[in-house]
């Protein structure tokens, strides 16, 4: 399946419609089956430049996923990513979740959380939908699964 997005924004007059609305009126992007504007999802890995942290403590999330994709002999997903504030987390108020799919998969990096959520809150939300990557070396029995996102203008990666 590929994946087309664009920036949220007021449809233009005579532009398809997209088959899935977002949830809120402030997510950052929204998934799109027309022809692909502003931050494009790409199947290009070098596309998708934040390392997410912590997946190590998600890894049976991770797997799941996998063989939910049939993508165990792929070693590739691409998928879509729910950022969603934690601001109960005891250990970093700031702290931002990764969602793949229902799962939580890691987290943005404490450095840069408290960037990232000042970024989110001014869309007025609390959750922002962008493009992931998984992948994972299909040679090794027991692979390390990374989590890579596409962060656009939401966290420009300098």
């Amino acid at each position: 399946m590929k994946f087309f997005w664009q920036k949220n924004s007021p449809p233009q007059q005579g532009a398809p419609q997209s088959s899935q609305s977002p949830t809120t009126s402030a997510q950052a992007y929204i998934a799109t089956n027309g022809t692909p504007s502003g931050i494009v999802a790409s199947e290009n890995i070098e596309d998708y430049t934040y390392n997410v942290v912590g997946e190590s403590f998600r890894h049976d999330h991770l797997v799941q996923l996998a063989q939910k994709h049939k993508a165990i002999d792929v070693g590739s997903i691409f998928t879509s990513a729910t950022l969603k504030l934690e601001p109960e987390n005891v250990f970093d108020p700031t702290a931002v979740m990764v969602i793949v799919e229902g799962l939580h998969v890691g987290y943005i990096a404490k450095s840069q959380s408290i960037e990232m959520t000042a970024n989110i809150k001014k869309l007025n939300t609390t959750e922002v939908e962008v493009p992931a990557h998984l992948g994972w070396d299909t040679e090794n029995p027991q692979p390390y699964i990374g989590v890579q996102l596409m962060l656009g203008d939401l966290f420009p990666m300098n």
